[in-house]
């Protein structure tokens, strides 16, 4: 799929022809299940930060919104982190614009350079199209560094060890034949969790298939929060263990 309907998936649990959102830029409807106000309601404090793409009425669930955030979309991420009550669980969606096209040159002190790019063997070998790449390899070390920025904030707040991290991608990489296709590289996509007081082990891997609605489902689960009827996605949570 393509980013919003998307992200309105991984929020509700529930396909895009479903929750009524499958275009392109369609904000949520009212009246879907909502992952954020379910995990609220059962005592979290929730917030996003970054690329939003949802809707007013998806995004009214979390407590907090710091929307932008740079050319990354990240720079918010670690100072919402700091909002957070230390009394209570919490959830956040930490959203980035990174790797998404347009791509500006210089986006890391230093730069891919087009020769040591790995060219898909669906895609032709050129000069522009290596060039192309290396660009996307910037905004994705670019990414990458704020992804540690958020890990290092939760070692500071001792909360490592107990917080699930799970990082994934929306939709398929910016490309011809990836993003909006179904073939493999416009379907499969990164799924990491990072989870050490929850029996994930690292380094571990799995061949189990996930789809995006599984995701809400999952967390809920974990959370004891209920998964309401109408989501269609079904909890990985035994894989993760």
């Amino acid at each position: 799929s393509s980013c919003s309907p998307s992200r309105c998936s991984l929020i509700t649990g529930r396909y895009p022809h479903s929750h009524g959102a499958p275009r392109l830029h369609q904000p949520l409807p009212a009246g879907q299940p909502n992952l954020a106000a379910l995990l609220r309601a059962a005592g979290y404090w929730t917030a996003l930060a970054g690329k939003t793409h949802l809707g007013n009425d998806a995004l009214a669930a979390f407590d907090v919104v710091n929307p932008g955030g740079g050319p990354s979309g990240c720079d918010r991420w670690v100072p919402t982190l700091r909002q957070r009550p230390r009394d209570r669980p919490f959830f956040a969606w930490l959203a980035a614009l990174d790797p998404h096209r347009d791509y500006q040159p210089n986006a890391i002190p230093e730069p891919h350079r087009p020769a040591d790019v790995l060219v898909p063997p669906y895609l032709p070998d050129t000069p522009e199209v290596r060039a192309d790449f290396a660009l996307y390899y910037d905004e994705i070390s670019r990414l990458d560094r704020h992804v540690g920025d958020v890990l290092d904030e939760l070692d500071r707040q001792g909360e490592a060890n107990n917080t699930l991290v799970v990082f994934l991608s929306d939709n398929g990489r910016p490309f011809p034949r990836c993003k909006t296709t179904v073939y493999d590289s416009g379907c499969r996509t990164p799924l990491v969790a990072r989870w050490p007081a929850g029996g994930v082990r690292a380094g571990a891997a799995t061949g189990a298939l996930v789809n995006t609605i599984d995701i809400a489902p999952t967390l809920l689960e974990l959370a004891a929060a209920g998964v309401p009827p109408a989501v269609q996605g079904r909890s990985f949570a035994a894989v993760l263990r």
